[in-house]
């Protein structure tokens, strides 16, 4: 009793942010810092360890490859590619004048002359198994000798963990891969010695579709691997509108290789709403390249596999793509190639309207055929029972069917008692058994049925997901409220662009008075959004109940998360 009552004291002691660790792990960048913190640090979430002799070889790369594509569907790509641009071709500035656009051959044309500018050599170094003891994290990963001598891996992929049959892709490795970039993180980033965790707490952002056996391991992963003092979890959705200081909205997260939207009201994300794409920045990126290539781009070396080259082509594409229909005709663009060892390269050329017509592949998605067709929506899928947890949904889903089995035999014992002329046989009761349906299933289908679907673009999933909100008047309120985050958010004039569509296609019964379409509130990063909320939430009074301690984590286990979450478990 002493014991228990000693455990639980400091729950209900109000938390530190000072002592509060807030994880957010991407596809691309893991974002990590205190929840007293500004800003989070950002670094790649990628870890490269030495290959071991003549073992096997994996490099996960930095952008998403491109497939070969058919005649048919590379024709489909142009085709689509040449209606954007007449598309653009006839849209107007915000001055109401025509909007000169430029073509293929104008901006191949105007680049023809362009020689680059060698400078110095350059004084970055590649990395070498002599330099490395046991792995390397981070940015440096983008360093490691293009020689075999490196396994790259991103622990996740398209908003989730990157399980795969090649070597390191079991999911014990990818949670070891994930242990030693945290711990590495929280000891050189942020100071704090692994011995001293058991003093701090961690709060995860998780992916607003999830895998509960994932969920599972990350918990035990952050409380016995890691050794931290308490955690809990929170969708990364979720954690946007507290990041916004918004009470309802439909989120969409622009990552970098996925698109996800859910509608969010009094911090609970609606199942039944929730989509991922696969397709984020990673696809534009590509996308873009492709673009450059047609349109006569001076850098012929470039390989978007190479992990500098893919990390050039994102930076120029953040630098510079857009969708503010005011910026027109030829741009100058200015970067610089630099690779260990040999002299820098500084390229200055002219590029037109690829730069709108790159994100513009949000609303044209057939062009993301360039990284290969597979990118349908995904809903949450069903629960898998788990022999830890005894009470799943399965189990509720069979006892109520029991249930409803008694309640009709008892209703027919009743009946029959009651008027035996019409019940001369036994033959109903058979009847009624083949009759009974699975209440709860038919209940639960709508939200818990993967939603494989067409590939949808942005606006098309943000109309898809709120059409499945419950109510009208619940579908009136996320119309009205749009929050986008996500690093794929920064395009300027996106919000705009998105405006227009959506207003075309919402039902008239559901139009709001204003419908608002929020990117970097409060003056922040759209990528920063979620850390931020999830470090706020960290510190309210209301969240004191959903720690989990490590000590109730070994005796309950993952039980404790259907009490404990802050999400329909």
């Amino acid at each position: 009793m002493n014991t228990s009552s000693t455990q639980e004291q400091p729950q209900s002691e109000p938390i530190q942010a000072q002592t509060c660790i807030i994880i957010h792990p991407g596809s691309k960048n893991l974002r990590i810092g205190r929840a007293s913190d500004v800003n989070p640090h950002t670094i790649l979430h990628a870890i490269a360890r030495p290959r071991r002799p003549k073992g096997p070889l994996h490099r996960d790369p930095v952008l998403i490859p491109t497939v070969v594509l058919s005649q048919e569907n590379k024709l489909q790509v142009d085709e689509t590619y040449q209606s954007m641009r007449g598309t653009l071709q006839s849209c107007l500035r915000s001055d109401g004048t025509p909007r000169p656009a430029t073509s293929t051959q104008q901006v191949a044309s105007a680049n023809k002359q362009c020689t680059p500018v060698q400078g110095s050599v350059s004084k970055l170094q590649l990395v070498t198994k002599s330099n490395v003891e046991n792995y390397i994290i981070g940015d440096q990963v983008l360093y490691v000798h293009s020689a075999d001598e490196f396994n790259v891996h991103f622990p996740f992929r398209h908003g989730d963990l990157n399980i795969h049959s090649g070597v390191g892709g079991s999911l014990s490795s990818v949670l070891a891969d994930l242990e030693t970039i945290w711990g590495h993180c929280v000891t050189n980033l942020l100071e704090i010695p692994k011995t001293e965790l058991k003093h701090y707490r961690a709060v995860l952002v998780i992916p607003d579709i999830y895998n509960r056996l994932f969920l599972k391991e990350l918990v035990g992963l952050l409380l016995n691997q890691l050794g931290f003092g308490g955690c809990f979890l929170v969708q990364d959705h979720v954690a946007a509108t507290f990041g916004a200081g918004l009470g309802a909205a439909c989120v969409v997260d622009l990552g970098d290789q996925k698109t996800s939207v859910s509608c969010v009201e009094d911090a609970l994300s609606q199942r039944a709403t929730r989509i991922r794409l696969d397709y984020g920045g990673s696809d534009i990126t590509q996308s873009f390249y492709y673009l450059l290539q047609r349109a006569g781009f001076p850098y012929k070396e470039c390989q978007p596999q190479h992990p500098l080259d893919g990390a050039l082509l994102t930076r120029i594409k953040e630098g510079y793509c857009h969708l503010n229909l005011d910026f027109c005709g030829l741009r100058d663009v200015n970067f610089v190639v630099e690779r260990p060892g040999v002299p820098t390269l500084r390229y200055h050329i002219k590029i037109g309207d690829e730069l709108l017509l790159a994100p513009l592949g949000l609303f044209n998605t057939e062009v993301f055929a360039l990284t290969g067709q597979d990118k349908r929506g995904q809903g949450q899928a069903n629960a898998t029972g788990d022999p830890e947890d005894p009470h799943d949904a399965n189990y509720l889903r069979e006892t109520s069917r029991r249930a409803h089995k008694e309640a009709l035999e008892n209703q027919s014992t009743s009946a029959a008692s009651m008027d035996p002329i019409d019940n001369p046989t036994n033959a109903g009761g058979q009847g009624e058994e083949d009759l009974v349906v699975d209440s709860l299933a038919a209940d639960a289908a709508p939200d818990d049925q993967p939603q494989q679907q067409l590939l949808y673009s942005l606006d098309q999933a943000i109309l898809h997901s709120i059409e499945r909100c419950s109510s009208d008047e619940m579908k009136r309120r996320m119309y009205s409220c749009i929050l986008l985050v996500g690093g794929g958010a920064k395009f300027e004039g996106l919000s705009t662009w998105l405006h227009n569509r959506l207003l075309l296609q919402i039902p008239f019964q559901f139009r709001p008075e204003q419908t608002e379409i929020i990117v970097g509130p409060k003056e922040m990063d759209p990528s920063m959004v979620a850390w931020k909320g999830a470090a706020i939430m960290s510190c309210l009074e209301s969240a004191q109940e959903l720690w989990i301690r490590p000590t109730e984590w070994k005796k309950i286990g993952v039980r404790i998360l259907r009490e404990r979450a802050p999400f329909y478990w």
